[in-house]
């Protein structure tokens, strides 16, 4: 037995047959220094023909004929790019369209709430009856339990109308916020026709920009047109 363990451990190395094969298989360098130099000169004529052809393209072009890339970096360049910006919140708190929606709103969500108010005020009118009734024993258990149950269902009635009518709400809130960036970005487009500002920019406290030159701002001359197409389509909203 030792004999072949012996015979195993012999005839085990190979190794160097290993790395002979290895060494077949890697790639031989580049073996002089001329062909490394011929090497670089042909990628350098490359380069040289690439940059050629990138100066005829995009420096050599008439100016009629430029991407709206380069149009765009040349208004940058030359300091002739139209940005503007108005006040969210101001134009929300003067907008006569966003007033009269915030009353209606405001209206509905207060009769809304009187509905919910006076439901429930009836419903602890009848609690309070049926635990006095309970305490002076005026009632049978039977009775006590179905005029319980009664109850019980009453308020998961108002619990649930409650729940439906903040629903209706947000939703009409929503509806209202979707309406007015609609009709507000309607009128910028319109206002743009004149003065071809390339940005018009939308800025409230807290907001992405920290800073903003106030010579930019027009907020006060879109509240004012605004208003004006307002009250031309609603007339009657003056009184």
């Amino acid at each position: 037995m030792s004999e072949e363990i012996n015979d195993v451990q012999e005839s085990s190395p190979m190794q160097p047959e290993k790395e002979t094969f290895i060494n077949e298989i890697v790639l031989p360098p580049v073996n002089t220094v001329k062909d490394r130099s011929k090497l670089l000169l042909v990628l350098n004529i490359i380069l040289l023909i690439g940059l050629g052809i990138l100066y005829v393209l995009f420096f050599t072009r008439s100016p009629g004929t430029n991407s709206e890339v380069a149009k765009s970096i040349n208004k940058i360049n030359s300091g002739t790019l139209g940005i503007a910006y108005i006040n969210n919140d101001s134009v929300l708190a003067n907008y006569e369209l966003v007033k009269r929606m915030r009353k209606d709103l405001e209206s509905k969500s207060g009769r809304l709430e009187s509905e919910i108010a006076a439901k429930q005020k009836a419903y602890e009118k009848d609690a309070a009856y049926f635990q006095e009734q309970v305490k002076n024993k005026s009632i049978s258990d039977q009775s006590a339990q179905e005029i319980y149950q009664q109850l019980m269902q009453e308020q998961q009635k108002i619990v649930d109308l409650r729940d439906k009518y903040s629903a209706d709400l947000q939703q009409q809130q929503y509806e209202i916020n979707v309406m007015l960036l609609d009709s507000v970005t309607n009128f910028l487009k319109r206002y743009n026709t004149r003065y071809k500002f390339d940005y018009i920019l939308g800025y409230n406290k807290g907001g992405n920009i920290f800073l903003a030159n106030d010579t930019l701002n027009i907020t006060n001359d879109v509240i004012r047109e605004i208003n004006q197409e307002f009250f031309a389509k609603h007339p009657e909203a003056k009184k």
